[in-house]
């Protein structure tokens, strides 16, 4: 218990987690390079399910999310502090219960102690639309954007895309790609994914009709898809979820 002992002995009476409670929807925390949590806001404790910032100290991610997703946030936290480099904005599905998820955007710094050694990392999660609701309204990306919300589960092409924001091509992911930290069809696939999850987890259909109603070539894709964004399959996933609800 090295580094909590550290962080025990050094830290600040508030490690910004009041600021972070003030900001809309922010989650913030702070990890050792154990992976154990030394701080965290109030909000991230609520949505953990425990009481307190204190009750998450020492925890790990594999005690709240499922394997497959806190071995995904695992990996970012590890190539953080191997690399010392930050991770910005990346955009990520993360679960709010009862089956439904929200798009959020995640972003890593490594913390240095005096002697220039990486003894933590500190973290802000933050909901996506807080980045993107402007965009979606004024933006000339807003009425793509609107496009492939109504029909993400059509083979939608980027061509057409960029023209109804009298776009080229190229112009077109480019100011996308910098606005929204992915690609177009990138974007595509997590709206497909978003959807497949609320139904996964509050009908009975069956994966087949779930794969063709989000836009999926076949079941095979639609699993592949599915696992490679929320880091579980289909089935284990609404299994979960429908167990809750």
């Amino acid at each position: 218990m090295k580094d909590l002992a550290f962080f025990s002995k050094n830290q600040l009476s508030d490690h910004g987690e009041g600021l972070f409670d003030h900001l809309p929807g922010f989650l913030y925390f702070v990890k050792d390079t154990k992976l154990r949590f030394v701080s965290a806001n109030n909000r991230l404790a609520k949505k953990l399910g425990v009481s307190t910032p204190e009750d998450l100290l020492g925890k790990t991610d594999w005690d709240f999310f499922p394997p497959g997703q806190a071995n995904a946030y695992a990996k970012d936290d590890r190539q953080v502090i191997a690399t010392g480099k930050p991770m910005y904005n990346k955009v990520e599905l993360v679960p709010r219960g009862k089956g439904f998820v929200d798009w959020s955007t995640t972003t890593k710094i490594p913390l240095f102690n005096n002697d220039g050694k990486i003894v933590a990392i500190a973290g802000t999660t933050r909901p996506f639309s807080t980045g993107t609701s402007a965009i979606d309204i004024h933006s000339e990306l807003g009425v793509s954007l609107k496009a492939m919300h109504e029909r993400f589960s059509e083979n939608i092409r980027v061509t057409e895309l960029a023209k109804l924001g009298n776009l080229s091509v190229s112009t077109f992911e480019r100011k996308f790609k910098k606005q929204l930290n992915m690609t177009p069809r990138q974007y595509i696939r997590h709206l497909r994914v978003h959807d497949a999850c609320y139904r996964l987890s509050h009908s009975d259909e069956h994966l087949v009709a779930i794969s063709a109603a989000c836009g999926y070539v076949d079941q095979s894709h639609f699993s592949k898809e599915f696992s490679r964004i929320t880091n579980e399959t289909p089935l284990q996933y609404r299994k979960r979820h429908r167990a809750k609800n």
